[in-house]
């Protein structure tokens, strides 16, 4: 008979009876705390927040010339724009699944920010009452010049990206905002939507990222609503102790998407981009097998990610944590420094491929022979030590992490 041993003595049958106890005691807890989150996320349902009668408001609203935006016309009249059902939701975000064009879309919005300056009043500033109330065609290519250069300078300082002036004219930016559909005449009401929109910088990191890989496609907007490419969540594949993984090779693909990903975001056209919530929910899988980044408002260029850094006074270090971008507190002057001390790379590994005991990573129940090569450099990979990373060291480790897995993957 097997015998089980605890240091110099044997369990007994009392204390292997109370380890059961307390494993099945945490089993149940966390179900417990899985499902009261879930209740918490569903507090709000689609009709407490009347979200179709938003929706017959804003074809309203564009029907009277008050609301704009490129997809009113495919969502009011043609109908090329379907909506479906609403599928989430939360006290700040209201989301629709529909279709556009043969394209699975959601459709969302957010609430607007408290503050933001008047789009009226910036436009008088510059413009001029028109006294005999009357808005000529001239008037009309003057106001959107003046519309253009405020987005322009609204995009450079809410994402600290004072380069921008040197490397894209305005106009570029404004059709950027306006992509995937041609810009021509914009209207008092395309202007009003749109500048509602960008408020939130999540819209404008999405359209001034539309030429990358893992950045999800954007269709167009209605008023404030905008539609996005609709994909699978990643943690409804996979992250979860009671549900059968998805098989190894799906999850090396996935795992290789991962650093293509963490590749990508460290050169982009908006600089190095710094992502300070990673966790299976924020991010999403295509039809294509693409990992895309969801909801990218703790995505930020280094520059923002810096100013935003160094504001807080502090005492401590934690007090100088954004999630999962880490600071240090300079304790003489009670600030935080504007040195980042994680990289995506290694919260990547720490929270996505690497399993903890309440919550199992993608590259779990590895076959043995790929778990040898790998447990040493995840754990270096993971280790919250020895931050921040030399360049150097984030290559050996990328480069490596990549040869193991894509040598596995096509393996027979």
């Amino acid at each position: 008979m097997m015998r089980l041993w605890w240091k110099r003595g044997r369990i007994s049958g009392k204390r292997l009876l109370w380890y059961a106890f307390v494993v099945a005691f945490l089993i149940i807890v966390y179900r417990l705390i899985q499902e009261n989150a879930g209740d918490i996320e569903r507090q709000w349902t689609c009709e407490e927040l009347h979200a179709k009668d938003r929706l017959i408001q804003l074809c309203q609203d564009f029907n009277r010339g008050i609301t704009g935006g490129n997809l009113c016309k495919d969502l009011c009249d043609s109908h090329d724009l379907a909506i479906q059902d609403c599928l989430a939701h939360k006290n700040t975000t209201i989301v629709f699944s529909g279709t556009w064009r043969n394209h699975d879309i959601v459709f969302k919005t957010k609430r607007e920010p408290h503050h933001f300056e008047d789009l009226t009043a910036l436009i008088d500033a510059g413009h001029g009452d028109n006294d005999d109330g009357i808005t000529t065609a001239d008037d009309q290519g003057g106001i959107q010049e003046l519309f253009t250069s405020h987005v322009f300078e609204h995009v450079v300082n809410e994402l600290s990206l004072f380069q921008m002036k040197d490397l894209m004219k305005p106009k570029r930016v404004l059709e950027q905002l306006w992509y995937p559909h041609p810009m021509g005449k914009l209207t008092w009401a395309d202007m009003s939507s749109l500048w509602l929109l960008i408020q939130r910088d999540e819209f404008i990191k999405l359209q001034l990222l539309q030429s990358m890989k893992h950045i999800p496609q954007v269709y167009g907007f209605c008023g404030r609503f905008y539609a996005v490419e609709k994909v699978q969540a990643l943690e409804e594949l996979t992250f979860t102790p009671f549900r059968k993984p998805m098989p190894w090779k799906k999850r090396l693909k996935i795992a290789l998407d991962f650093l293509s990903l963490e590749k990508e975001f460290s050169n982009t056209s908006l600089g190095k981009l710094h992502h300070c919530d990673i966790q299976p929910g924020n991010f999403g899988i295509t039809k294509d097998m693409r990992v895309v980044a969801l909801d990218i408002d703790t995505v930020f260029p280094t520059r923002q990610m810096k100013d935003f850094l160094e504001q807080p006074t502090c005492e401590s270090k934690k007090q100088c944590d954004f999630f999962d971008c880490v600071s240090s507190c300079n304790q003489t002057i009670h600030q935080c420094s504007r040195n980042i001390l994680t990289n995506n790379l290694q919260v990547i590994c720490r929270d996505i491929l690497v399993s903890s005991w309440e919550q199992p990573g993608l590259l779990q129940r590895a076959p043995v022979h790929v778990q040898n090569k790998l447990s040493s450099l995840l754990s270096e990979c993971a280790s919250e030590k020895m931050l921040p990373w030399e360049q150097s060291k984030r290559k050996r480790i990328h480069t490596r992490l990549k040869k193991i897995l894509s040598e596995e993957l096509w393996s027979k």
